[in-house]
């Protein structure tokens, strides 16, 4: 008989500020008092059993009941309640830290290791996983060095997390006038404040795209572009630079020569070395293509009668010119056939046939916020229950301001041996629609979606039996973009955007000519796009690798000159604004650009077999998703393939010749 699920996730998502500092603090209270009683067992007596699995059941625990209380302060509506559970991660975060490091743990997971006593792949990955960890959180260092070690890594926690808060909290607007907002689109003005002055234009992530593509006025883009390269204010290059010097100094600390070659060190890449190489071969190829683009675009500007030299902020509005007026691809015309409701139940269907499962709608939602949408997952063939997800799609107030998987509870095998079900959410920040209307999407707002939404069926259909192993903790950073990056294929191909596509108004689909348009222009812009990526990559490996004192902003006016078309914009500093180097990819943004080899040729089998053929499908949720980090990715992806690794179509891709 199939396994039901509940109806809803029954997660809280009301907590008062108080009620999240006091289950906050049992939470880790309870998590010390059950570690403890499992470390008064002599080493030598110490099992899988006794002592290891129920270790991971009591850290996983500790995940669980604060997954509400620690992640609120991205999502809640209420400043209060986002201030307290920003408080509640912190702790949870310096015990984790503390944990990570206790000498007891790693020498259970050594010694077990060491007698091999693992009779699973799981076993074997899971204990594997904990003497990596212990060794790269100084588990095996002295009382002293362990302590100070400790104490760093509580400190860099801390600066991230208030880096993170300064973004989201970060509430800046220019103010337009009707004059200057000649161009913008008018579902877009009709989101905006009105003033006495015109209109309040909020500078984020929501509005950047669309504002620098069709205002027409040169000095509104460039106040706008200056505005949005200064988000997260100096205090973030501070907090940037303090993390920096934490980060070399904990690198050493734990016997490497940069922090750079302590990331690498358990990723697929391995060293900064071989990054360095990829990196360079791209942006060499790469580099006169976005030469060529960009002297494109300032022909275009100059025959329209403009002398200014092209900037920066001309590249957008320039783009989006050049595809209306030489390849009849209008933006506003295009996003008249992606209104949300009909993208949102498509997208959706393509995953559920392409994966074998069923999403429900649970009305009314439990959720943190008006709005947000929550489903159930079940298995197609079996009816067996799956877990749960929420979408969370229009920015807030203080909301985290990008888009992203967030994983919000790990399935996992719980003591008693039943399956703890995994919920996920997407949280993004799509234009809010016009009251009585549905918000319209670009293409690329799309391809984000089907993007985001493949780490989430890798969230959730992960079936690791450890949170350790889960596909969200333990699999190589470097990978975990690969899958969603394949996806993202499916964006491109002309019956996929016939199915995603409904105009508003008609309900018809994109017409086969206009596909064709956008299809022939999908590398249109790959010079700079991708000179950009190895420009932020680059910037990441270079501060990370050059010591404790790094000048966050002489570094990135420096190698933006070098290895991108345009200069940094005078008077700004972009790098308060990447969250990326902040947020867990610090020493890890080339991992777009890695995994984007293993994504294209996993890729191919789909272009051999069908793009929504279910039993490649099945296959690539079985070899892909399902295992989490219980082989190394590179194996998955070679059975996968049923052969070795090829950077040929990633090369193809690109358009280059290695």
């Amino acid at each position: 008989m199939p396994q039901s699920l509940p109806a809803d996730t029954g997660m809280a998502w009301s907590s008062t500020p108080a009620q999240i500092e006091q289950s906050c603090a049992a939470a880790i209270s309870q998590s010390k008092a059950a570690i403890a009683k499992l470390e008064i067992t002599p080493l030598e007596q110490r099992t899988l059993q006794n002592a290891l699995l129920p270790l991971e059941d009591a850290e996983s625990e500790l995940n669980d009941r604060t997954a509400v209380d620690a992640v609120l302060y991205q999502l809640a509506p209420d400043k209060a309640v986002r201030d307290a559970s920003a408080g509640c991660a912190q702790r949870v975060s310096d015990y984790e830290t503390t944990l990570a490091a206790d000498p007891q743990i790693y020498a259970t997971a050594l010694r077990l290791q060491d007698q091999r006593v693992a009779q699973t792949a799981a076993e074997r990955a899971l204990l594997r996983l904990y003497v990596v960890a212990g060794r790269r959180s100084g588990a095996d260092l002295d009382d002293a060095k362990r302590a100070q070690v400790t104490a760093l890594f509580q400190h860099l926690n801390d600066l991230e997390r208030r880096f993170g808060i300064n973004l989201s909290e970060d509430s800046t607007t220019i103010v337009v006038s009707k004059a200057e907002a000649a161009g913008l689109p008018a579902s877009f003005v009709a989101t905006l404040k009105v003033t006495p002055k015109g209109y309040a234009v909020p500078v984020n992530e929501s509005t950047v795209g669309r504002f620098m593509a069709n205002a027409r006025s040169s000095a509104v883009r460039e106040r706008f572009s200056s505005a949005y390269g200064k988000r997260g204010g100096l205090q973030n290059v501070r907090l940037l630079e303090q993390a920096v010097a934490l980060r070399d100094r904990l690198a050493h600390l734990l016997g490497f020569k940069t922090w750079a070659d302590y990331q690498l060190s358990n990723k697929m890449a391995r060293t900064p070395a071989n990054v360095d190489r990829l990196l360079s071969q791209v942006d060499v190829k790469l580099l006169p293509k976005a030469h060529r683009e960009v002297a494109v675009l300032a022909a275009l500007k100059r025959a329209q009668g403009e002398r200014a030299p092209f900037a920066s902020w001309d590249y957008a509005y320039y783009e989006n010119q050049l595809l209306k007026t030489k390849y009849a691809v209008d933006d506003q015309e295009i996003r008249r056939y992606f209104p949300i409701d009909h993208v949102i139940s498509s997208v959706l269907g393509i995953y559920q046939h392409l994966l074998g499962v069923t999403f429900t709608e649970i009305t009314p939602a439990q959720a943190w916020a008006p709005g947000v949408r929550e489903f159930s997952i079940a298995d197609s063939a079996s009816g067996g229950a799956i877990g749960w997800f929420y979408l969370d799609l229009f920015p807030r107030p203080g909301k985290y301001d990008h888009f992203a998987n967030f994983p919000l509870r790990i399935g996992r095998l719980l003591l008693d041996g039943t399956y703890q079900k995994p919920v996920a959410a997407i949280v993004g920040n799509w234009p809010e629609p016009q009251p009585g209307k549905q918000a319209l999407l670009s293409h690329d707002d799309v391809i984000t979606f089907f993007h985001e939404f493949g780490h989430l069926m890798h969230a959730t259909l992960c079936t690791a039996p450890y949170e350790t192993t889960n596909s969200m903790e333990g699999v190589e950073q470097d990978f975990i973009e690969a899958p969603s990056q394949m996806l993202e294929n499916w964006m491109w191909q002309p019956s996929i955007l016939k199915e995603v596509s409904s105009n508003v108004d008609t309900g018809k689909p994109l017409p086969d000519a206009l596909i064709a348009r956008m299809v022939a222009l999908k590398h249109l812009d790959d010079g700079v796009a991708w000179t950009t990526q190895v420009f932020y990559a680059t910037y990441d490996m270079t501060i990370h690798s050059a010591g404790p004192r790094v000048d966050a902003s002489k570094t990135w006016r420096l190698l933006k000159r070098r290895l991108t078309v345009f200069p940094s914009m005078p008077g700004t500093y972009p790098e308060a604004g990447f969250g990326h180097l902040m947020g867990g990819y610090d020493a890890g943004y080339y991992g777009y650009l890695w995994s984007k080899v293993y994504a294209q040729d996993m890729f191919t089998v789909f272009q051999r077999g069908g793009l929504e053929n279910p039993e490649i499908g099945a296959r690539y949720r079985e070899d892909i998703l399902e295992p989490g980090a219980i082989y190394p990715a590179q194996e998955l992806v070679e059975k996968f393939l049923g052969r070795p690794l090829s950077y040929d179509a990633f090369y193809r891709d690109l358009g280059i010749t290695p």
